[in-house]
Parts: C-alpha cells; structure tokens; sequence
C-alpha cells in the first residue's frame, strides 16, 4: 500500500505543469501536517520529545528539499528516470552512515555502490538526449535521493521514542516552512492556483504524503533506514506503467539497463547492510 501509494506522487506532479515543484511540495507538506494537527485535537497523541526538536527541524528542512528536488526532477526529466534515480536513497544512506557513523563498509556493499552508481553515471548521460533540462532533472532526482537518505537517518534516531503522528505531523510542518522560505526567496507565490489544482495538493498530501512516507516513518522505528529507504524499489515500475498510461511516455532502452545496475547494485549494498549488522529490532 505504502509503495503504490508514494508511486502516485510523480504522476500528480505532471498534471500540474503550470504550478513550480516548490510550491505543489509546500501545499503537500502544510496539508499532511495539518490534517495530523486536526487528528491530534481528536485524539490525542503527546508531544514531541524536547530532546530531539533541533534533529527533527533538521529532518524537516532536509525532506522539504528531498520533495523541491524530487518535483522538479519530474518536471524536468523522464518520469522513469527520475524514479530510477531516486532509488539510490539507501547507497546514501550507507554511505552517510560510514562517513559519520564510522561504520565499516564489506567488499559486497562497496561492490553494490559502485554497481548502482554505474546505473546512475548511465541514466545521467543518457539524460542529455532525452528532454530538454533533462540533465537538470536527473541531478535533481539525485540530490533528491541524498535528501531523503538524511531524513531517514534522522528519523531513526527520533522514532524510538516517538509515535508516528506525532514524528509526521511535526518533519511535515518544518519541510512546509523550508518550502516557503524557498519559494518566497524563488518569487514564486504559493497561493497562485485553481480549485483543480488544489484538489491535486489535497490527494498528493493524503495519499502518498499520509498512506505513504508516514508509514514509512513508522516503519523506521523497527529497521535500518538502509533498509527503509529500499522499500520504493518499486516505484519505477509502477510510476513509469502509470506514466505509459496517463502521459503515453516510453520507457528508453538505457533505462532499462540502468535500472537493472541501480537494482542489483542496492540488492548487494542491502543485504550486506543486514548481514553484517543483523540490524532489525524487536517490535
């Protein structure tokens, strides 16, 4: 549910093509955050730790580019490649952690890096010849990625100790606010758009913002973000099947083969990450 929920996201933006990736992100984040709110005064759910405010502001303006990159990679490129792209999450985030965690990398997970790096270096040449901007859009797809490999990797460190509506609604209200310090400093203005367009904010914040990225935030409070962050491994295929519908977009060649690398790359560094640290945790 969760991956078919967060697959629908590319093909909402592409439906809003007069809208800027800024501002259909900030309208996704201030409407999750406040349906959350509006649940918490029916039921109640705490308040957030006082200990972890400043890791999940953090977490906030980090995810908040993650949305900002990724919309705009979709504007900009292939709705496979910018999906394909955006499976490289957990070779970030594995790299992150032993750049900064000083986590020790095996001969399987360096292979898997590099393996889904050269699915990446693939799609990026290729992206030249593909649309116009559409290198733009790929580099966007991928600083995408590095976004929401933080946030994991943040998250993990709130969600013991936190629920999930609580953890949600707070990254979301700071990944609005990021977003509108971002598009006010763009000039772009968020409250330009129709009714139609804001029936699209209200399905992209229910959808694959609520049924989608909370319940992976909850889902990180059990297992490695390495590993959270591999569960959109589908994506592509469910995105670019609903883009060959909707918007009647063929899927290249080189994609394909690229795809086949990033995945079989993020196969190795995954499982290698479980091997080596037998990282799940008891529910």
């Amino acid at each position: 549910m969760a991956l078919v929920s967060v697959s629908s996201s590319s093909i909402i933006v592409r439906f809003l093509p007069t809208i800027p990736a800024v501002i259909i992100a900030f309208w996704r984040m201030a409407l999750a955050s406040a349906v959350l709110w509006c649940y918490s005064l029916i039921k109640p759910q705490g308040r957030f730790p006082p200990e972890h405010r400043q890791t999940v502001v953090l977490a906030g303006i980090c995810l908040g580019c993650h949305f900002a990159c990724f919309f705009g990679a979709v504007k900009l490129t292939s709705i496979a490649n910018a999906t394909v792209l955006g499976t490289i999450a957990p070779v970030f985030t594995v790299l992150i952690e032993a750049v900064f965690l000083k986590r020790k990398l095996s001969k399987q997970i360096l292979l898997g890096i590099f393996t889904a790096l050269i699915g990446a270096i693939i799609i990026h040449d290729r992206g030249f010849n593909l649309l116009e901007n559409s290198a733009i859009g790929n580099s966007l797809a991928l600083l995408g990625s590095f976004f929401i490999a933080l946030v994991f990797i943040l998250a993990e460190k709130i969600r013991h100790n936190t629920s999930t509506v609580v953890y949600s609604r707070t990254i979301y209200f700071f990944a609005a606010c990021t977003l509108f310090v971002l598009s006010f400093i763009m000039g772009k203005s968020v409250f330009s758009f129709t009714q139609i367009d804001f029936s699209l904010f209200l399905f992209l914040a229910a959808v694959p913002t609520i049924m989608g990225h909370s319940v992976l935030s909850y889902v990180v409070k059990f297992i490695p973000p390495s590993v959270v962050t591999s569960v959109p491994l589908g994506e592509p295929i469910i995105a670019s099947f609903f883009a060959l519908v909707f918007f009647a977009e063929q899927i290249p060649a080189l994609t394909f083969l690229a795809g086949f690398f990033i995945f079989i790359g993020l196969y190795l560094t995954i499982s290698g990450e479980i091997r080596n640290q037998n990282y799940y945790k008891p529910v």
